[in-house]
């Protein structure tokens, strides 16, 4: 894949097919405001592993891909900013 920074093209093609999934009921990783980033690798903000035993994190470009990691999905911690609405 090219640098998705450089393309809007493929960020939009990235975020319709997060709200594909988010229209068939998935909660995914992307939306949960305690996902943070530290360059091209995301992380869970209260300590929850969301990938590489190393460190906990996830690359980047899987999340924004829609994944929704297992720890996410029955997470009690899982916030959106619709829940603050």
């Amino acid at each position: 894949m090219s640098n998705i920074w450089n393309s809007q093209a493929l960020l939009s093609e990235l975020e319709i097919k997060r709200d594909d999934l988010k229209l068939d009921g998935r909660r995914l990783t992307f939306d949960c405001l305690n996902l943070k980033c530290n360059g091209d690798r995301a992380y869970c903000s209260i300590g929850k592993r969301l990938g590489q035993p190393k460190d906990s994190s996830l690359a980047l470009i899987t999340i924004l891909r829609g994944v929704s990691c297992s720890v996410c999905k029955d997470c009690e911690d899982f916030i959106t900013d619709e829940q603050g609405d």
